[in-house]
């Protein structure tokens, strides 16, 4: 497998998902204009189809969070990832959070992933950390 690295050192077109799978993928007002205009929904549809309420903050549950589904990998993932392809089907609507994704110089998942391949000799091993 050749890997093509981006400027930071890695690519997210040789990774799994992982980051897809975190828990809270939280959705800004903006991100969620930017999902309903990408998915051409109102966003109370998207709000209704596709987020769930994180924690409570005083009187109200805020922010919104993608709802998950079930992975065969990492037990569940962010409800716009396509499971056969490995990818985001919203890549251009995505949220902030994604977008700005690992919100460091280099990928930790990444670097394991790269490692755990060469040490199975298999390119499209899935590393999993549970």
């Amino acid at each position: 497998m050749e890997i093509r690295l981006r400027p930071d050192g890695f690519d997210c077109t040789n990774c799994p998902g992982y980051c897809c799978t975190y828990d809270e993928i939280p959705l800004t007002d903006a991100d969620l204009v930017r999902l309903s205009d990408h998915l051409g929904a109102a966003p109370d549809d998207v709000i209704t189809r596709h987020t769930k309420y994180g924690q409570f903050h005083g009187k109200s549950r805020y922010p919104l969070l993608l709802k998950h589904k079930p992975d065969r990998h990492f037990g569940t993932i962010c409800t716009f990832f396509d499971e056969e392809q490995r990818r985001c089907t919203v890549y251009e609507g995505r949220p902030d959070t994604c977008r700005n994704y690992p919100h460091a110089p280099n990928c930790g998942y990444y670097d394991f992933l790269v490692f755990e391949r060469q040490l199975q000799g298999d390119d499209d091993h899935v590393a999993v950390t549970r």
